[in-house]
Protein backbone atom coordinates (compact mmCIF):
# COMPACT_ATOMS: atom_id res chain seq x y z
CA UNK A 1 0.00 0.00 0.00
CA UNK A 2 1.47 3.27 -0.71
CA UNK A 3 0.14 6.52 0.49
CA UNK A 4 0.82 9.61 -0.64
CA UNK A 5 0.43 11.96 1.94
CA UNK A 6 1.00 13.16 5.58
CA UNK A 7 -1.96 13.86 7.97
CA UNK A 8 -3.26 12.50 11.24
CA UNK A 9 -4.66 9.84 9.55
CA UNK A 10 -1.55 8.83 7.94
CA UNK A 11 -0.13 8.97 11.29
CA UNK A 12 -2.38 6.42 13.04
CA UNK A 13 -2.26 3.97 9.59
CA UNK A 14 1.53 3.85 10.20
CA UNK A 15 1.29 3.55 13.97
CA UNK A 16 -0.93 0.82 13.09
CA UNK A 17 1.63 -0.75 10.73
CA UNK A 18 4.39 -0.80 13.17
CA UNK A 19 2.48 -2.35 15.70
CA UNK A 20 0.99 -5.34 13.82
CA UNK A 21 4.20 -6.29 13.11
CA UNK A 22 5.03 -5.03 9.40
CA UNK A 23 7.60 -3.22 7.99
CA UNK A 24 6.93 0.57 6.56
CA UNK A 25 8.49 3.01 4.84
CA UNK A 26 8.58 6.14 5.98
CA UNK A 27 10.24 9.95 4.64
CA UNK A 28 12.80 11.26 7.20
CA UNK A 29 15.16 14.41 7.93
CA UNK A 30 18.08 12.24 5.97
CA UNK A 31 16.58 9.84 3.30
CA UNK A 32 13.43 7.56 3.39
CA UNK A 33 13.73 4.55 6.13
CA UNK A 34 12.93 1.40 6.07
CA UNK A 35 11.12 0.77 9.81
CA UNK A 36 9.30 -1.54 12.28
CA UNK A 37 8.64 -2.52 16.31
CA UNK A 38 11.98 -3.31 17.82
CA UNK A 39 10.08 -4.93 20.20
CA UNK A 40 9.02 -7.85 17.12
CA UNK A 41 11.49 -9.99 16.41
CA UNK A 42 9.88 -11.08 13.03
CA UNK A 43 9.49 -7.72 12.36
CA UNK A 44 13.09 -7.00 12.64
CA UNK A 45 13.48 -10.34 10.59
CA UNK A 46 11.03 -8.55 7.32
CA UNK A 47 13.94 -5.63 8.04
CA UNK A 48 16.85 -7.63 7.31
CA UNK A 49 15.25 -9.56 4.47
CA UNK A 50 14.24 -6.65 2.35
CA UNK A 51 17.11 -4.76 2.37
CA UNK A 52 19.05 -8.18 1.71
CA UNK A 53 21.04 -6.88 5.53
CA UNK A 54 24.22 -8.95 6.78
CA UNK A 55 22.18 -9.93 10.51
CA UNK A 56 25.39 -9.10 12.25
CA UNK A 57 25.17 -5.42 11.16
CA UNK A 58 22.64 -3.69 13.89
CA UNK A 59 19.55 -1.84 13.52
CA UNK A 60 19.00 1.98 14.90
CA UNK A 61 16.45 2.78 17.07
CA UNK A 62 14.42 6.06 17.06
CA UNK A 63 13.26 8.08 19.89
CA UNK A 64 10.78 11.28 20.03
CA UNK A 65 13.12 12.61 23.11
CA UNK A 66 15.55 12.60 24.97
CA UNK A 67 13.30 12.02 27.93
CA UNK A 68 11.73 8.93 26.23
CA UNK A 69 15.43 7.55 25.19
CA UNK A 70 16.48 7.48 29.25
CA UNK A 71 13.39 5.11 30.13
CA UNK A 72 14.78 2.51 27.90
CA UNK A 73 19.02 3.45 27.86
CA UNK A 74 20.62 4.05 30.56
CA UNK A 75 23.01 7.68 30.09
CA UNK A 76 26.03 9.02 31.94
CA UNK A 77 24.92 12.81 32.66
CA UNK A 78 27.73 13.35 30.13
CA UNK A 79 25.75 11.65 27.56
CA UNK A 80 22.69 12.86 27.97
CA UNK A 81 24.29 16.29 27.98
CA UNK A 82 26.48 15.91 25.05
CA UNK A 83 22.75 14.05 23.09
CA UNK A 84 20.34 16.80 24.57
CA UNK A 85 23.13 19.14 22.52
CA UNK A 86 22.75 17.76 19.38
CA UNK A 87 18.69 16.85 18.92
CA UNK A 88 16.75 17.06 16.94
CA UNK A 89 18.96 16.47 13.92
CA UNK A 90 20.41 14.34 11.41
CA UNK A 91 22.79 12.92 13.93
CA UNK A 92 23.51 8.79 15.04
CA UNK A 93 24.72 8.22 18.29
CA UNK A 94 26.37 4.54 19.48
CA UNK A 95 26.88 3.81 22.98
CA UNK A 96 26.95 0.89 24.87
CA UNK A 97 24.11 -0.36 26.81
CA UNK A 98 23.46 -2.89 29.86
CA UNK A 99 22.18 -6.04 29.39
CA UNK A 100 18.91 -4.80 31.02
CA UNK A 101 18.29 -2.27 28.79
CA UNK A 102 18.74 -4.65 25.69
CA UNK A 103 16.62 -7.36 27.07
CA UNK A 104 13.68 -4.86 26.70
CA UNK A 105 13.99 -5.38 23.20
CA UNK A 106 13.85 -8.03 20.45
CA UNK A 107 16.50 -10.94 20.36
CA UNK A 108 18.17 -9.17 17.67
CA UNK A 109 19.31 -6.63 19.87
CA UNK A 110 20.23 -8.52 22.99
CA UNK A 111 23.26 -9.82 20.86
CA UNK A 112 24.60 -6.05 20.69
CA UNK A 113 27.52 -4.84 22.51
CA UNK A 114 26.58 -1.27 21.29
CA UNK A 115 23.49 0.68 19.85
CA UNK A 116 22.56 3.02 17.52
CA UNK A 117 19.85 6.10 18.87
CA UNK A 118 18.59 8.92 16.73
CA UNK A 119 16.25 11.80 17.70
CA UNK A 120 15.63 12.82 13.88
CA UNK A 121 14.33 16.71 13.30
CA UNK A 122 11.66 15.41 11.35
CA UNK A 123 7.80 16.10 12.58
CA UNK A 124 6.29 13.00 10.96
CA UNK A 125 8.60 10.65 12.42
CA UNK A 126 8.58 12.18 16.09
CA UNK A 127 4.61 12.43 15.71
CA UNK A 128 4.57 8.64 15.31
CA UNK A 129 7.22 7.48 17.81
CA UNK A 130 5.30 9.83 20.55
CA UNK A 131 2.07 8.38 19.21
CA UNK A 132 3.71 4.74 19.94
CA UNK A 133 4.85 5.77 23.42
CA UNK A 134 7.72 3.66 22.50
CA UNK A 135 10.46 3.94 20.19
CA UNK A 136 10.98 2.23 16.59
CA UNK A 137 13.80 0.66 14.21
CA UNK A 138 15.01 2.19 12.03
CA UNK A 139 17.63 1.95 8.63
CA UNK A 140 17.97 3.75 5.33
CA UNK A 141 15.08 2.10 2.92
CA UNK A 142 17.53 0.78 0.19
CA UNK A 143 18.89 -2.76 -0.77
CA UNK A 144 22.06 -3.33 0.55
CA UNK A 145 25.09 -2.05 -1.25
CA UNK A 146 22.98 0.19 -3.60
CA UNK A 147 22.89 3.65 -3.50
CA UNK A 148 20.21 5.88 -0.52
CA UNK A 149 17.19 6.34 -1.85
CA UNK A 150 15.62 10.23 -1.40
CA UNK A 151 12.96 9.00 -3.79
CA UNK A 152 10.13 6.16 -3.80
CA UNK A 153 10.77 5.35 -7.38
CA UNK A 154 14.43 4.29 -6.85
CA UNK A 155 13.84 2.10 -3.50
CA UNK A 156 10.84 -0.17 -5.79
CA UNK A 157 13.70 -0.13 -8.65
CA UNK A 158 16.28 -1.58 -6.07
CA UNK A 159 13.48 -4.19 -4.58
CA UNK A 160 12.24 -4.52 -7.96
CA UNK A 161 10.43 -8.67 -7.75
CA UNK A 162 11.73 -9.49 -4.40
CA UNK A 163 9.16 -11.22 -2.12
CA UNK A 164 9.63 -9.57 0.65
CA UNK A 165 8.29 -5.79 0.75
CA UNK A 166 7.53 -3.22 3.00
CA UNK A 167 3.26 -3.55 3.67
CA UNK A 168 2.97 0.42 3.60
CA UNK A 169 5.00 2.88 2.12
CA UNK A 170 4.45 6.63 2.62
CA UNK A 171 5.86 8.34 -0.50
CA UNK A 172 5.71 12.61 0.01
CA UNK A 173 8.17 12.77 -3.21
CA UNK A 174 11.12 13.53 -3.82
CA UNK A 175 13.40 14.69 -0.37
CA UNK A 176 15.95 17.26 -0.46
CA UNK A 177 19.20 15.44 -1.03
CA UNK A 178 20.77 15.64 2.55
CA UNK A 179 23.32 13.69 3.35
CA UNK A 180 22.47 10.04 6.05
CA UNK A 181 23.02 10.83 9.48
CA UNK A 182 26.51 11.85 10.97
CA UNK A 183 27.82 8.52 13.02
CA UNK A 184 29.41 9.78 16.34
CA UNK A 185 30.57 7.42 18.64
CA UNK A 186 30.04 8.50 22.27
CA UNK A 187 31.26 5.23 24.50
CA UNK A 188 34.06 7.22 25.95
CA UNK A 189 33.24 11.29 25.43
CA UNK A 190 37.15 12.11 26.33
CA UNK A 191 37.58 9.90 22.83
CA UNK A 192 34.52 10.78 20.96
CA UNK A 193 35.00 10.16 17.17
CA UNK A 194 32.85 10.57 13.93
CA UNK A 195 32.32 7.19 11.64
CA UNK A 196 30.41 8.99 9.20
CA UNK A 197 29.86 12.49 8.25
Amino acid sequence: MIIEKINSETTELACGQILSGQAVVLPFDTVYGLVANPFDSEAIGEIYKIKGRDFNKPIALIFSSVEMLKKYITLSKDQEDFIRDKVPGAYTFILPWSDTDKEKFSPQYQKLEKIGIRIPDYKFILDIVKKLGQPIAATSANVSGMDNCWNIDDFMTQIGNKSEKPNLIINVGKLPKNPPSEVIEISDLNNVSVLRK
